[in-house]
Formats: structure tokens, sequence, C-alpha cells
């Protein structure tokens, strides 16, 4: 289950998890998209609504925007989760870190179908980075803080700037 991987990513311990789960309101907001992406796709008819109310929470009292859409696998991990945004149509793989003001959506607000982007497994991606538009991001990268990625970055990278370009390659 989803949920417990991304428990397990936050703490090991049994006593650190439960303090996770009671007062951890980078965890909360995880659990808030988890309800709502179950809610969404797995009740009918009113499972959707009741999604809605829990990403509305997630967006009054955490300042977090995260589509019920999105498909985030387990392990996934907010740290300080002021200001994310995450589209509906975009894809993150197991275990992956996102910091506070991470955007992940769409590049052009022209075009009237979503450009999202699809990010790897084990993926880091620093405070305030935007990863716009219909862009692949391979497992193992980490992206740094503020950096602005619009084309694709390759395994094992670490990607930097405006526009990102790769800085080196990770040692992971």
């Amino acid at each position: 289950m989803k949920l417990y991987e991304d428990i397990n990513a936050y703490a090991s311990s049994l006593g650190a998890k439960m303090k996770v789960c009671l007062v951890s309101p980078a965890f909360h907001i995880v659990l808030f998209y988890r309800i709502s992406f179950f809610l969404t796709h797995k009740v009918p008819i009113v499972g959707s609504y009741i999604g809605l109310i829990f990403e509305y929470i997630n967006r009054i009292v955490y300042s977090v925007d995260i589509s019920r859409y999105a498909k985030i696998d387990g392990g996934f991990v907010v740290m300080h989760g002021m200001g994310i945004v995450i589209g509906e149509e975009v894809q993150i793989g197991k275990n992956c870190k996102i910091l506070n003001g991470v955007n992940l959506g769409n590049k052009d607000t022209e075009v009237t179908y979503n450009q999202q982007p699809k990010i790897g497994n084990n993926v880091i991606i620093g405070a305030g980075a935007k990863c716009l538009g219909a862009i692949n991001i391979s497992d193992n990268v980490i992206i740094g803080a503020n950096a602005v990625v619009l084309s694709d970055i390759p395994k094992n990278c670490i990607a930097v700037g405006i526009p990102a370009k790769i800085k080196r390659r990770a040692n992971r």
C-alpha cells in the first residue's frame, strides 16, 4: 500500500512513525492527497465530491495544491510543504522527495490540453524548482533549488539553473 510506503519514507522506528502520523504537517499533506485520490478513483459518484473536499483542505490549511488526479507512487515525501503545486496529469515515481515551492505543471497556458511532467523514481526536487511542460525527469535525478526545468533530464544527473542544465552526473 502506498500510504505505508510513504510512512516508511518519513520514519523508520515505530515511535517516529507514530509521531509523523500525529503531528507532521508534511505527512498530512501526503495523507490528504492519498485520501482524495482513493475517494475520487475508488468510490463511485459521491467519492469524487468528498475527494474534492480533501483536496480543498490541502489547499486551504497547508497552502498546497496537489490534484487528486495526479499519479504519485509510494514513498512520496513532502518537506516543508508550503506552496507546492502538482497538476492533474503529473506522474511521480517511487521514493521521490519534494521541497517547498515546487511547481509541476503546464508550460503553456494557451493550449487546451495538459502538458505535464513525468517524474521518475528516487528524484529530489529542490525548493522553488519548476518542472514545466511534457518533459521526462528520469530516475535518480536531483533538481537544484529554484531551477526551471523545461526539457528532459536523463538518469543520474543533477540539474540546476534557469533554464536548468545538467551540472554533473549524480553519485547515487
